[in-house]
């Protein structure tokens, strides 16, 4: 009976392990950078994704949109804590037209927005103060 809990035991580690790295986005200790207005910038497109994940900008769950900009590339957007967006009610649905201004960052591996502003017709949404410094 004892190899059979063995083997059992083995089974669940094959399976665990890998999906608990792959859960693991940034290594740990890596440093998430800091948001830099010298690169701040003006990005316009469209709301092709809207999702909220663990995310160590964000201290835990955090909302993020991925845009198409205008020239047909994409990047992601950084807003806030998804505790944040829910408690103000700040929503963004598919094909929304919106325009950030933000950091441009490389962080995971890929180029990223730290939005501070994000325009949608007359609204404007603010995650963090003219500094860069996070209002959430």
């Amino acid at each position: 009976m004892s190899s059979c809990w063995r083997v059992i035991l083995v089974l669940g580690l094959t399976v665990a392990i890998p999906s608990v790295l792959a859960a693991q986005s940034t290594k740990p200790g890596a440093a998430v950078p800091k948001y830099n207005t010298a690169t701040e910038s003006v990005f316009k497109g469209v709301v092709q994704e809207v999702r909220d994940r663990e995310c160590p900008v964000s201290g835990g769950l955090g909302s993020h949109l991925i845009l198409k900009l205008d020239d047909g590339s994409t990047i992601e957007v950084h807003l806030a804590s998804s505790k944040f967006v829910k408690t103000y009610d700040l929503t963004f649905q598919v094909g929304d037209r919106i325009e950030v201004t933000g950091s441009k960052v490389h962080f995971e591996g890929v180029d990223t927005i730290f939005a501070r502003e994000v325009k949608r017709k007359d609204d404007v949404f603010v995650f963090r103060d003219k500094d860069g410094k996070p209002v959430w």
